[in-house]
């Protein structure tokens, strides 16, 4: 088996897809019994190797139903449930997720395991807007959590790396559906950052790409809008966002590849290509963005109040280092949260991502912007490549040690690891 971006590979000894949580039950009571380990996958979206194992894949791709509680705006979905699948289906019953991230590939269990997140200073991760849980933990038990029921719990629950059990379905706070305008400008980097909290304050959401080498960077902004309006032709749309986005950054990235020193050519010619677009959307159909480049991927969160001094640090950086870089780095602004494990817990938060193109050497790179990350209490996107380990972590979060006493509780014979997990958690 493989990850998408096919940096992480693995060999299990079962893949197994069961259609229900007591299946699920059943197969962590026999490996139990035979002493094996179980490590889940969603869609393999991870930059990190949190699935892989040489034991037991369990996958709930067999188990993806939606459906609305009563006229109340709680949806119960079942944790194998695609994020495109979820959100066409929300949008049947006249719902939708207040906020998403730019990929709707993985399934909802996976993208609140790993903090999946959007962007918008108004709103938490994805994991904020959960309500209950339900969850088969590492003693074969099936549980139903909500924060009334049992705070630290739940509070673990929502973000905890496929470490305390296997998620089989959850109650999904939503609002009713509603359409987005999204608006992509060319914008030079000065003014944006200079413009940042302005931006962040008068638009539900906003972020912007960082071309490196280059003064500039695409913006996107998206607000709410009752009725669809004019907006860029399907053609152009599809010329933006598959054929520029995808088909030719992927020639860019194979040139910069094959010839390292043509990386800032390569990153300006892709910048004089960035145009204004618009689109005005159903709201998951706007947050979900193309991607048929591969590459890896680390991301930060840091502080909000160190967010511009980070970004003098890493654009000296650059400057000095000159990278071999040109692919885009993604800037997206969240509020505060509370799932003990969320990289935004407690902290209003920007978070950083760096990409490399499939197959280039991104270990320097990637280590120099870790260091500036780190040392302005950077945390670590839990399914994005780092090198941290439990001796880092455990600075970061002020519930550390309750989420390590309740997944002693709910796993006490570690089924949920592997050696990623061992590190990342100091088992």
């Amino acid at each position: 088996m493989k990850n998408w971006s096919e940096n992480v590979q693995w060999n299990p000894k079962d893949i197994l897809y069961p259609s229900s949580e007591q299946e699920v039950a059943e197969i962590v009571k026999e490996a139990i019994k035979s002493k094996r380990k179980i490590r889940a996958i969603g869609s393999g979206h991870s930059f990190t190797p949190v699935c892989a194992t040489d034991d037991i894949t369990i996958s709930l791709d067999n188990m993806q139903n939606i459906s609305r509680i009563g006229d109340s705006n709680i949806a119960y979905a079942q944790g194998g449930t695609k994020l495109y699948k979820l959100g066409a289906g929300l949008e049947n019953l006249g719902l939708a997720q207040e906020n998403l991230g730019d990929i709707n590939k993985q399934s909802i269990a996976g993208a609140l395991s790993t903090g999946t997140h959007g962007t918008g200073t108004r709103f938490g991760s994805i994991s904020s807007q959960i309500e209950e849980v339900t969850f088969v933990n590492g003693k074969g038990e099936i549980h139903t959590v909500t924060y009334e029921s049992d705070p630290d719990l739940f509070r673990s629950l929502q973000v905890s790396v496929g470490t305390l059990g296997i998620i089989t379905s959850l109650k999904l706070r939503c609002i009713p559906a509603y359409n987005l305008h999204l608006k992509k400008k060319k914008e030079k980097l000065t003014d944006v950052l200079a413009n940042l909290e302005k931006h962040n304050a008068e638009n539900r959401n906003f972020e912007f790409y960082w071309l490196p080498h280059t003064e500039y960077t695409q913006t996107k902004y998206s607000n709410t809008i009752e009725q669809k309006g004019k907006e860029t032709s399907a053609a152009v749309a599809w010329f933006n966002e598959v054929f520029l986005e995808n088909y030719m950054l992927e020639v860019i990235c194979k040139i910069a590849k094959a010839i390292p020193s043509l990386n800032p050519a390569m990153s300006k010619l892709t910048a004089a290509f960035i145009g204004n677009e618009e689109k005005i959307k159903a709201s998951h159909e706007v947050f979900a963005t193309v991607r048929k480049v591969k590459f890896t991927e680390m991301e930060y969160s840091v502080p909000m109040e160190h967010y511009q001094t980070v970004m003098q640090e890493l654009l000296r950086a650059f400057e000095k280092n000159k990278y071999a870089i040109n692919f885009p780095i993604e800037n997206r602004f969240v509020m505060e949260d509370e799932p003990y494990l969320s990289t935004s817990y407690g902290r209003k938060s920007a978070y950083i991502a760096c990409h490399a193109y499939k197959g280039v050497d991104n270990t320097k790179y990637f280590r120099d912007l870790e260091e500036i990350f780190q040392h302005y209490g950077g945390r670590p996107h839990w399914g994005k490549m780092h090198t941290c380990d439990a001796n880092y972590l455990s600075k970061q979060y002020a519930k550390w040690d309750v989420f390590h006493k309740i997944r002693e509780e709910q796993d006490p014979n570690k089924i949920f690891t592997n050696p990623h997990i061992e590190k990342i958690f100091g088992l």
